[in-house]
């Protein structure tokens, strides 16, 4: 996960499909910085944390967190052995 900076008008999507790679995105903000330390101008945009993947990587990320969910499901649903 890397800290991107974007000057996309609109606000950036949380999950993003390219042509052979996911971008997931999180703690999406707005920034607007004044100019400093001898820049012409300030940035206006924003700022996230982004990770980026295959698709066969996100597929595999992805198929795995919904086999957790499910477990955790079944246990809130059925109750533990206590």
């Amino acid at each position: 996960m890397q800290t991107v900076r974007g000057t996309q008008r609109d606000k950036p999507l949380e999950v993003e499909f390219a042509t052979d790679t996911v971008f997931e995105r999180s703690n999406i903000r707005r920034v607007k910085e004044d100019a400093k330390d001898g820049m012409k101008r300030g940035f206006e945009g924003w700022e996230y944390e982004e990770t980026q993947y295959t698709y066969p990587e996100w597929h595999k990320k992805e198929t795995l967190a919904n086999k957790l969910a499910i477990a955790e499901l079944a246990e809130a649903v059925l109750g533990g052995n206590d």
